[in-house]
């Protein structure tokens, strides 16, 4: 583990200052999509805010005023982090003034939400984003500089096994996050009760899934393959056996589940953990011959020359597959529609629409959905191309990479042209940008871990004695640790990948 140095403000304040700009700039967008504006009388307008309303919130309204708090948490985080000052009297001034502007932003932005219907204006958002402020200042105040130095962590580590650890850490809190979308928490018995007469809680297993077969399918598909990425990232960092990442993936799944109980529109099923621990083994078994092929086994590394063939071809496969994969699940039913009229009518409508407005029309946890599957789902392309690159010489390495993310770039804009030819689809223009950024995320990280791996592999190699190697079979990848150990001997001079 490398030593964390004292935070210095001036060697993170470009981040700071591209994510606090970024950031800013999408919350004013989403604020104002649909973006129809509608000029009016500047003193109507302003009379107008004067006599805003205090709306009274029932449960079904809780999910907005808890959006309103998030959606400024980061931009108080950001903007303090940026003005933060070693002197006790300058981070007091700091305090106070992203304190005035976030509360002048929440003014600003529900005033100009006047100009563009239909959206809402009320006295209940300046409330929540104030109070978003507020918590993202303390958030900082709090852990801000540990994370900013945890972020820093992040690029000075070389180890796979610790890359693959904290991207474990941080794909269960996002899946975590999600989870508890969209935050319509309730603690009333009275709405708990009423949530199980609506068939919200599901004690008996495989009961509630849907009377459509293939709808089933994919929803079984998908709950148990949530859960794989996480058993694969922690069993190949070597130091957990089979049954404990086994029992992790399981017990956070439950975990998850409880505190569904209490977000009023989440289903809590016992299905969802016998799914996740499905998904859990796989990811066991999967992370074991992983570990076995690409952790420390020597006789695998010498025989990479060799086998480069098949080793290249297993990731393209795979990338491929997913390809049919994706268009399969994104084009469901497959009722298309290819008279020109139609197709012409819905690129104007698509050409027509601003990005987000798809999403804007229906709940906060909807657009999350959509938000978290298009990411989701083409992650995995990214990592079967980045682990094929990671599978090529060096010299073709960096051509490799930009043909892999044009080749996510073009599947996602075909599943789009697709989807435009389904009736019942609202394809957004945003979608091309969450898929690919999917795709690029799912890319670095296999680049991480499983090139970082390959690369110790290939140029150092332990020699060891074959009486010390452990064989490996799918039972070991839940009853023994590591796939193979070594004594420690002195590794053999390192030789170039290229040969």
């Amino acid at each position: 583990m490398v030593a964390l140095k004292p935070l210095r403000a001036s060697a993170h304040r470009p981040l700071l200052l591209a994510l606090g700009l970024g950031y800013l700039a999408f919350v004013i967008y989403g604020s104002l999509v649909p973006l129809h504006y509608t000029p009016r009388p500047w003193g109507e307008a302003v009379a107008h805010f004067r006599q805003i309303p205090y709306l009274h919130l029932g449960i079904g309204s809780r999910a907005d005023w808890v959006a309103n708090i998030l959606l400024f948490i980061p931009l108080a985080f950001f903007w303090l982090g940026l003005l933060w000052s070693r002197s006790p009297l300058g981070r007091v001034l700091a305090t106070v003034a992203v304190m005035a502007a976030g509360v002048a932003l929440a003014v600003g932005i529900e005033f100009t939400q006047i100009f563009f219907p239909p959206r809402t204006v009320s006295m209940n958002d300046i409330i929540a984003e104030a109070v978003g402020t507020v918590i993202g200042i303390g958030v900082w105040w709090a852990r801000g500089p540990s994370l900013v130095r945890w972020y820093d962590d992040w690029w000075r580590v070389k180890t796979p096994a610790t890359l693959a650890e904290r991207v474990a850490w941080t794909y269960l809190a996002v899946v975590f996050m999600y989870g508890v979308l969209p935050l319509d928490l309730t603690v009333s018995a009275v709405e708990i009760f009423r949530k199980w007469r609506e068939g919200k809680l599901i004690l008996i297993p495989f009961t509630g899934l849907p009377s459509e077969p293939g709808q089933a399918i994919y929803d079984v598909a998908t709950d148990t393959l949530l859960w794989t990425p996480l058993a694969f990232l922690w069993r190949i960092v070597g130091n957990r056996r089979g049954m404990k990442v086994l029992g992790m993936t399981t017990g956070f799944a439950a975990l998850l589940e409880l505190l569904q109980l209490f977000v009023y529109s989440r289903v809590t099923s016992v299905t969802q953990v016998i799914l996740a621990a499905v998904g859990g083994a796989l990811g066991v078994f999967l992370g074991g011959r992983y570990a076995a092929r690409m952790g420390t086994d020597v006789r695998t590394a010498e025989r990479l020359p060799r086998s480069y063939i098949p080793e290249t071809l297993l990731p393209l496969t795979l990338a491929l597959l997913w390809i049919g994969g994706l268009a399969a699940l994104f084009w469901y039913p497959y009722n298309f529609r290819t008279d020109g009229t139609f197709l012409r009518a819905r690129l104007d409508d698509l050409l027509a629409t601003v990005p987000f407005q798809a999403y804007y029309y229906g709940t906060e946890y909807r657009a999350a959905t959509e938000v978290f599957r298009k990411v989701v789902f083409f992650a995995p392309l990214g990592v079967f191309l980045g682990w094929l690159v990671a599978r090529l010489r060096w010299r073709w390495r960096g051509l490799a990479s930009f043909f892999c993310l044009v080749l996510v770039a073009g599947v996602a804009l075909t599943i789009l042209l697709g989807r435009l030819a389904l009736p019942e689809k609202s394809p957004d223009s945003m979608d091309l940008i969450l898929e690919w950024l999917g795709g690029l995320l799912g890319f670095v990280v296999a680049r991480l871990v499983v090139a970082r791996r390959l690369h110790r592999v290939r140029v150092a190699r332990p020699a060891v004695h074959s009486h010390e190697w452990r064989s490996w079979s799918p039972a070991s990848a839940f009853t023994r640790g590591p796939p193979c150990e070594h004594r420690s001997s002195p590794p053999l001079q390192a030789r170039s990948e290229d040969t």
